[in-house]
């Protein structure tokens, strides 16, 4: 199980971490295993076919169009088949089809009415494939929709909500789960697609021979209804092929996540065994599928052509002609082949459905959990208007930041912060100390907002910043954290990612003196140097160093360290707290450590334990 990013190896710590765990249980992703068909499907269907209307409504309505067009020319096609055969027959008189034997058109000739029949073929087949292509296109706007509006708001969920769910879960959710969820549209249009030829040709099935006819459409509606039989077990299936893959997903990414402990235990062993263990729990559920499919789909080719015996056996004894039997065993194919269709989609359909409900699921708990109404309407794609205060920095002295009575404890636990007063002067630094455990990272949390407090208030320069002015609060400041974070791009793309507005290379480079981390002039290729996965091709130092440049990048009122020194030598430190000292009183420096030289270099020292504080 991954631990919470702002975990600790404390008590309080430990109980966050089991009560995630148990959140986890009661955010389950895997769907429960109920018959296609019921309140939880018909509800998954909704959402893909609400997001495919949310997201491009024309491309859905010409779906449907062009599905009923097809139909209506699948229909046209198979009535045309009367005619030819009164043409070639010795009696034209000999199928008496209502509406159709009014037309006459045995008079046309038979080459003119194959010519015909051709041409509806050929107009069909081109609106088969515009269907195609638009159900594609469709297909693959619901899955990209369906991937922003979920990982928008898991960006913009709570920070106590992200904590609860593993990394990899939302991964496979968004990339290979969204993409199951796609391919459940594709099953839905081709589902409506055969269900608009079936009824087609079942109502010229019966307009043929009402008797005979109504008789074969049955039996074939009954073997393909025999077929549905295996679809709870199909969807059961579905739900376990998710949970497993995501037992994948866990493997891969927590291996490479420790992938520096793996080799220096040199346990790649061990690693490889689990990731052979998942690949076969993901191989057995998908044959276990496939087999399941296989089957129905045999059984009911076996049910249909014993219904196409059987309904040439009663045709015959009813002494329909020759001619309309003939007829009527062409219809009931193509019928059998539209339920066929039917089936062996919705089969297909039973099996992704519950990717669309882990999809589903993921995007409304973060929705619920969204750091306040403005930034759930944007995850929902809804601009929100906002109202900020302007930002006027304080005197050097006054308080920019306070906290006033705040009172925060994690979940399942009682450890937090207590009740606890204080006040950041502004233009000056301020160091927070305490021994792990004792609530200084719960204390940066609030002070960033990414922890509400249960109780008190934080204020800005005066302001009390709730849920609605945290990203107003958030432009103004910059956070360094102690796992420095960098992407495999280059040093420039590193450092400006998060700055406002577009910044040039004097000011990188004059950031990066501030920063001590000249050293990026000796790169090979400068500011242009790529850094590799998590800036591999850079010490520890340097990487942290160029944590601190992208900060001040962003020319904050607040700098927030998080022992971000810690990785640096003396030296180094040295300069880089003097790189802080400079920075006062333009900047306020919050920076939390341990070292006594960092202590020492403060202007003002917060301690805190149990989750009290003292000045």
């Amino acid at each position: 199980m991954q631990s919470s990013p702002i975990a600790s190896t404390t008590r309080a710590r430990y109980a966050q971490r089991r009560h995630h765990s148990a959140s986890r249980k009661g955010l389950r992703l895997t769907p429960s295993s109920c018959p296609i068909g019921n309140v939880a499907d018909v509800r998954e269907i909704v959402v893909v076919v609400r997001t495919a209307w949310r997201h491009d409504r024309s491309r859905l309505v010409s779906q449907v169009v062009l599905t009923a067009l097809s139909g209506l020319l699948s229909g046209v096609g198979l009535l045309l088949l009367v005619p030819i055969v009164q043409a070639v027959g010795d009696d034209g008189g000999s199928l008496d089809v209502p509406v159709v034997s009014s037309w006459d058109l045995t008079d046309w000739g038979l080459r003119p009415l194959l010519a015909l029949f051709v041409a509806a073929v050929a107009v069909q087949a081109i609106v088969s494939v515009a269907t195609a292509v638009n159900s594609s296109r469709l297909q693959q706007g619901v899955v990209d929709e369906m991937r922003r509006v979920a990982f928008a708001a898991v960006l913009r969920a709570r920070w106590d909500h992200v904590t609860t769910l593993r990394k990899s879960d939302v991964i496979q959710v968004v990339t290979s789960g969204s993409a199951r969820a796609g391919q459940a549209v594709a099953q839905v249009m081709t589902v409506g697609v055969a269900v608009v030829v079936g009824i087609a040709t079942a109502v010229v099935t019966i307009m043929v021979s009402p008797g005979v006819g109504s008789l074969g459409v049955l039996a074939v509606m009954v073997a393909g209804l025999l077929q549905s039989l295996g679809i709870r077990r199909v969807r059961g299936l579905g739900a376990e092929f998710g949970e497993r893959n995501r037992d994948l997903q866990a493997v891969v990414t927590d291996s490479l996540d420790s992938l520096r402990l793996v080799r220096a235990h040199d346990a790649a062993e061990v690693w490889h065994r689990r990731l052979l263990s998942a690949f076969a729990s993901v191989r057995t559920a998908q044959v276990e599928a496939v087999r399941r499919q296989a089957i129905a789909n045999s059984l009911t080719t076996l049910g249909l052509a014993a219904s196409a015996a059987i309904f040439v056996l009663v045709a015959f004894e009813a002494d329909v002609e020759p001619a309309a039997i003939l007829l009527l065993l062409v219809l009931v194919a193509r019928l059998s082949r539209s339920v066929q269709t039917v089936s062996r989609a919705s089969l297909q359909l039973a099996n992704l459905l519950p990717a669309v409900g882990d999809v589903t699921r993921l995007t409304e708990t973060a929705i619920a959990n969204a750091e306040h109404l403005g930034l759930a309407e944007e995850a929902r794609g809804v601009a929100g208007e906002t109202h900020a205060p302007e930002f006027h920095m304080p005197r050097p002295g006054d308080p920019l930041v306070e906290l006033i009575g705040v009172s925060y404890t994690y979940p399942g636990s009682e450890r937090g912060l207590q009740a606890v007063t204080l006040r950041v002067p502004a233009g000056s630094v301020t160091a927070v100390t305490g021994r792990s455990g004792a609530g200084k990272s719960t204390l940066v949390d609030v002070v960033l907002g990414l922890l509400r407090p249960s109780s008190g208030e934080v204020r800005v320069a005066g302001t009390v910043i709730d849920t609605a002015l945290l990203p107003w609060w958030r432009q103004r400041v910059a956070y360094v954290p102690q796992e420095t974070v960098l992407f495999p791009g280059s040093v420039r793309d590193n450092l400006t990612w998060s700055a406002h507005g577009k910044i040039d290379d004097e000011a990188i480079w004059g950031t990066l003196r501030r920063a001590a981390a000249d050293f990026a002039a000796d790169l090979p290729d400068g500011l242009d140097t790529m850094l590799g996965d998590r800036g591999v091709r850079l010490s520890g130092g340097e990487r942290q160093r160029l944590a601190i440049a992208r900060a001040l990048l962003r020319d904050p009122a607040l700098l927030v360290l998080d022992e971000a020194t810690s990785a640096l030598d003396d030296e180094t430190e040295a300069e880089v707290l003097a790189t802080l000292r400079s920075l006062v009183p333009a900047v306020t420096v919050l920076v939390v450590a341990h070292r006594r030289s960092t202590l020492e270099s403060a202007d003002h020292v917060i301690r805190v334990e149990d989750g009290s504080v003292s000045a």
